[in-house]
């Protein structure tokens, strides 16, 4: 091992250890790792932007959080494992278990509570109130100052968060409201039955309160207006054990009220049936009966009972007249995550006459990375009501007004995610090449120029969801857009404002999350959490076009700076990809190393994602460690041609060494090859048709395909075959129509041509691959005697994420592994005795 020795005296003087043997290192490795904090979770930024909130977290524990100021760069710690809650811009909330802290920002002073069950902010009137786990609820101001106490509160609250708290209190056979403001408080509601819920309307207008009827056999619902001396203004009853929805309809002006009962009925206790015709299929807990609805005007207070076909849905599409309805899972036979929506109409209630709009599929759309996923809502809503988006062949969009007549077919594909303009005369889309606009009235679409090839995010629009809805408009005439380059992981944000465009934060090729773009309310200043494979997360400011360090929590990584990565480009399934190479730390140019390459499907994406050795991704894969150890390592992109999944990982993976060819640090006799879940599968079908790897590593793979496609999945609840034709596996066809592909890609057809040792890891609770595609895998290999380990684990589950002991297990073993047999480590007993036959068992 080509470790040189300045690396090993600065290691001795700041870490007090060195990288020892494997078999010798016990808790070191575990030592140096819980060194190494991360900035993460996800960073909270005040109204006015003043301050941004942001957790610091270590592998075990010990986790803390820091509010940082953007004027000043003020800090101040806070203990909290989560989001950190603000108060205005006077103070913050931090919570770890039953401990919670506010923090005074104007004083910087602490002010700690113990047993805390939960707290509620009252904004407006700058205090709070702390509800303990002995039943008191206590108010404070911004100081600490104790204003009121209320005692005996059962847990049943609903706040506004600017200037009024609703508590329930029931003792004697009577249940009272209480609406306080933490000085004073009054009874709003009196009534001989229980309170099982109360809550506001997202405008705050009406309280809505949720009553048990035992005696009569159902339950009520009571609708009290919040602004006018809590005039009772419904009082509806429901069915008992049912769940109550309200649906906002035009800002609050009307609701759709929905009372549904979740199916259930006696199991025997001899036999479950299962029926060959049942869309649910053991799914039934999700399934609803006896839905009601009524139509609430708000301005009449008028409420509108609306009948429906039996066993139908009703959904609202944002218009007090037009709703879509339809009964779900008709026709479903699970070739798809989700159901289409078949059968679709939609109901005037008016009239009470539907009108037929036809069966709607979800679009695709691609994540980052060219994952490929689906728009999960299919119908999108104008902010007017007027208008909604669908699709029909899953390809195209269609624009239909909301009495069903269908306005325009926008025919193109790639289309992904639509945004109303908040005047509803414009839709925007986001899509993986370019942002495109649609002018509804010229019925016209064109594509803005700003983002060609480049994948699209649009981040400041309203969504407002239903099951199968959603509201989603722009506010105002501003549009702030991410753009990502799939190819090169390059990200900037662009932002439309008063008819012209700028530039938020320049093109970077540091990461930036989804939800680590921090901007104010009125989107002047722009803030983001950023990090690279050699620089550990570092929140960042951009104001008036500058760049500025804003805050890392003296998080140091000398040694990351030491990292090389290089970027090889190389063809296969005709496609250009990519493969990411990470050289060793401190290696020698004239030495020669082993290599170990990751497969799991595009990978480029991770070519910025810092190198900490506490990465729970990839799963069972420790890139920092391994580089530490003197390996190089390789993250090769795999995409899927048309021979299918296994043909295509070997011509990808192959095709990826072979542009390593000329790097002669590589020793190409010393390649190990690993993978997780579907990088496990493609793992084991590789190891069946290649000589290239001396040794692999799979974990919880798949090997069989027939019987998998066949079989039934208890982590999604749901036969499993839609996951081989329209899920991951992309193979298009059912084993019926297709049996060539899946016998050609299912790996233990093979399993005795593997030339190479491979260990094998599952856990007897993985639901999501079960572990009896491991153990096919393993008794194939058995059967013809090939050199084969495999780990099973008792208490795991499909990644191990939570379950320490395992995961510390399972990484230590797959590093004495690669060792073993890249390095010639020979003294390691497990491994010993698979590898030298005569060892006694």
């Amino acid at each position: 091992m080509a470790i040189k020795i300045k690396y090993l005296l600065v290691s001795i003087i700041l870490n007090g250890f060195i990288f020892i043997p494997a078999q010798q290192q016990g808790d070191t490795l575990t030592q140096w790792k819980a060194k190494f904090a991360t900035l993460g979770g996800v960073p909270k930024i005040s109204s006015e932007g003043t301050w941004i909130g942001i957790n610091k977290q270590y592998k075990l524990g010990g986790d803390s959080a820091y509010v940082v100021s953007t004027k000043d760069k003020t800090i101040h710690k806070i203990v909290s494992t989560g989001v950190l809650d603000f108060l205005n811009e006077e103070g913050v909330f931090g919570r770890k278990a039953d401990q919670l802290q506010f923090l005074n920002l104007k004083t910087g002073k602490i002010y700690q509570y113990n047993n805390a069950s939960n707290y509620y902010r009252l904004d407006n009137l700058n205090r709070y109130a702390i509800y303990s786990r002995d039943k008191h609820l206590i108010f404070y101001d911004l100081t600490g100052n104790q204003l009121q106490e209320m005692a005996d509160i059962d847990g049943l609250m609903a706040t506004d968060s600017k200037s009024k708290l609703y508590v329930v209190r029931q003792s004697e056979g009577k249940a009272k409201i209480l609406e306080t403001t933490g000085k004073r408080q009054e009874i709003v509601y009196s009534t001989e039955n229980r309170i099982s819920k109360i809550e506001l309307t997202p405008s705050g207008k009406q309280l809505l309160i949720t009553e048990v009827q035992i005696q009569k056999g159902h339950n009520q619902l009571t609708i009290l207006d919040s602004e006018h001396d809590y005039k009772k203004v419904i009082q509806l009853n429901v069915p008992s054990k049912s769940e109550l929805s309200l649906t906002e309809i035009q800002n609050g002006k009307y609701f759709l009220i929905n009372s549904r009962v979740r199916f259930s009925e006696e199991q025997s206790s001899l036999v479950d049936i299962w029926y060959g015709n049942d869309p649910f299929v053991n799914l039934h807990k999700r399934m609803y009966v006896n839905n009601e609805y009524w139509l609430w005007d708000t301005i009449a207070n008028k409420l509108q009972s609306l009948k429906i076909q039996e066993n139908h849905v009703l959904e609202s599409l944002n218009n007090a007249r037009y709703f879509l309805t339809y009964l779900p899972r008709k026709d479903y036979n699970f070739n798809t995550f989700t159901p289409d929506i078949n059968d679709a109409y939609i109901f005037d209630i008016s009239t009470e006459s539907l009108t037929a709009i036809g069966s709607l599929k979800q679009i695709p759309t691609l994540t980052k990375g060219w994952r490929p996923d689906f728009v999960g809502n299919r119908f999108f809503c104008s902010k007017n009501g007027r208008l909604f988006l669908a699709s029909n062949d899953g390809k195209n969009w269609s624009l239909f007004s909301t009495s069903g007549k269908r306005e325009a077919l926008i025919e193109k594909f790639g289309l992904e995610k639509p945004v109303f303009t908040a005047n509803s005369n414009q839709i925007y889309f986001e899509s993986s090449d370019d942002l495109w606009k649609y002018d509804i009235n010229r019925k016209k679409l064109t594509a803005l120029g700003i983002a060609k090839g480049k994948k699209v995010e649009i981040k400041n629009q309203t969504n407002e969801f239903g099951e199968s809805t959603l509201n989603s408009f722009l506010p105002e005439d501003s549009i702030l857009l991410e753009v990502y380059d799939n190819y090169s992981n390059k990200t900037f944000y662009n932002m439309y404002r008063k008819g012209k465009w700028k530039e938020v934060v320049p093109e970077t090729e540091n990461r930036i999350d989804s939800d680590h773009l921090l901007f104010n309310r009125n989107m002047t200043s722009f803030y983001t959490l950023e990090r690279n494979f050699n620089q550990p997360p570092t929140l960042y400011s951009y104001v008036n076009g500058h760049k500025n360090k804003l805050f890392n929590a003296g998080i140091k990584d000398v040694e990351a700076q030491k990292i090389k990565q290089k970027i090889y480009n190389f063809k296969a399934v005709g496609k250009n990809l990519r493969g990411i190479l990470y050289y060793p730390i401190d290696y020698d140019p004239k030495g020669k190393y082993p290599m170990v390459v990751h497969i799991y499907q595009v990978q480029r994406t991770l070519s910025n994602d810092y190198l900490s050795p506490n990465n729970v991704s990839p799963v069972g894969f420790q890139i920092r460690t391994l580089l530490e150890r003197g390996y190089f390592v390789y993250l090769p992109d795999i995409e899927q041609g048309k021979d299918g999944p296994g043909m295509s990982a070997l011509e990808c993976v192959n095709s990826a060494l072979d542009a390593l060819l000329k790097n002669p640090l590589i020793d190409q006799d010393r390649i190990a090859l690993l993978g997780h879940s579907y990088g496990g599968y493609e793992t084991n079908f590789i190891a069946t048709q290649s000589q290239r790897f001396k040794t692999y590593v799979s974990g919880a793979g798949f090997s069989d395909l027939i019987s998998s496609y066949h079989s039934y999945s208890y982590q999604y609840v749901k036969p499993f075959y839609f996951f081989y034709e329209t899920g991951q596996f992309k193979m298009g066809d059912s084993v019926a129509e297709d049996k060539e592909k899946y016998l050609l890609n299912s790996p233990i057809l093979n399993v005795e041509n593997v030339k190479s040792p491979i260990l094998l890891w599952g856990g007897k609770k993985d639901e999501n691959v079960p572990l009896d595609q491991v153990m096919e895998f393993y008794i194939g290999l058995r059967r013809y005697q090939k050199q084969v380990i495999a780990l099973l684990y008792k208490n795991g589950n499909h990644d191990f994420l939570h379950h320490p002991l395992e995961e510390k297990d399972r990484d230590e073993k797959i590093l004495e592994w690669f060792d073993y047999f890249l390095k010639d480590i020979k003294d390691v007993p497990w491994i010993n005795k698979q590898i030298k036959k005569k060892a006694p068992f």
